[in-house]
């Protein structure tokens, strides 16, 4: 535990970094899904995955704004996950239709699901519905997990861990980093001089 954290001066994780995490998670989550589904239909141990750049920003933007949805849902109003997850499912399915729709208008959608028995404009897929159910559930739990995480925003040198003296407050936790620098650099100027 650092000596911040003592102080109470850790800090929620910006939202920019949470869009961040939700981008590489989804990004992640494609490939690895792209891979076992084709796994499944071919029997092709490459377990090749495939994305696109384009899902960072999709996913990223979609988790980011569901994750405003699950506070007021949740927090607020105090609405069940069992309600809350189809909320979920139809806003993904929704997301994907609109990314995809604006994104082939300018020939650049990565997917088509048109091969698929239940698509629709090879934008959706109800084939997928399991995957985003999963995903809808792992939505609240990553939410919750990014919400109440906490980071220093305080500087501190490398391995400047609070002690138990520090964590009751016997040692005043400025004393200690403090003093050695200084006394560091008084011991470096006499040598030097």
């Amino acid at each position: 535990m650092t000596v911040a954290r003592a102080r109470g001066e850790c800090k929620p994780l910006p939202g920019w970094l949470r869009f961040c995490f939700y981008g590489m998670h989804g990004f992640l989550d494609e490939i690895v899904f792209t891979s076992l589904f084709d796994f499944y239909h071919t029997k092709d141990w490459s377990l090749k995955g495939h994305s696109s750049i384009y899902s960072f920003f999709i996913y990223g933007l979609c988790s980011f704004l569901v994750e405003h949805l699950y506070k007021w849902l949740y927090y607020k109003h105090g609405v069940p996950r069992y309600v809350r997850i189809p909320i979920y499912i139809a806003i993904t399915y929704s997301w994907e239709f609109t990314t995809g729709f604006i994104l082939r208008q300018f020939d650049a959608c990565p997917w088509d699901y048109t091969h698929y028995d239940y698509d629709f404009m090879g934008l959706i897929t109800l084939e997928y519905a399991p995957g985003w159910l999963l995903l809808a559930y792992w939505q609240d739990v990553v939410a919750e997990f990014l919400i109440n995480l906490r980071i220093s925003c305080t500087c501190f040198p490398a391995g400047d861990v609070a002690s138990a003296e520090e964590m009751s407050g016997e040692i005043e936790p400025e004393d200690k980093p403090q003093k050695r620098l200084k006394s560091h650099i008084k011991s470096s100027v006499k040598s030097s001089g």
